[in-house]
């Protein structure tokens, strides 16, 4: 059996960017999200910030991970029941 590896990379810097509504994603597949220096200096408001592009990022990794396997390899077809 195959094995995957799964990565993670969080950078939070400053930047001159104008702030974005939603996470937008980049050319090479992250997702980038910027915010007002004020959400930036809040835990929580920061913590939601950083859920948000994380969820995006999780949903969009997934969605191609599947559909690369399911390309690999088909699925087993349902067995019929015989009576």
């Amino acid at each position: 059996m195959s094995q995957y590896e799964i990565s993670v990379e969080i950078k939070i810097k400053e930047c001159k960017g104008s702030v974005d509504t939603k996470p937008v994603e980049q050319a090479n597949g992250a997702f980038r999200l910027v915010i007002p220096e004020a959400t930036a200096s809040s835990i929580d408001e920061c913590e939601q910030a950083l859920l948000r592009t994380n969820f995006a990022a999780v949903r969009q990794a997934l969605a191609t991970h599947l559909s690369a396997v399911s390309k690999k390899k088909p699925r087993n077809a349902p067995t019929e029941k015989v009576e």
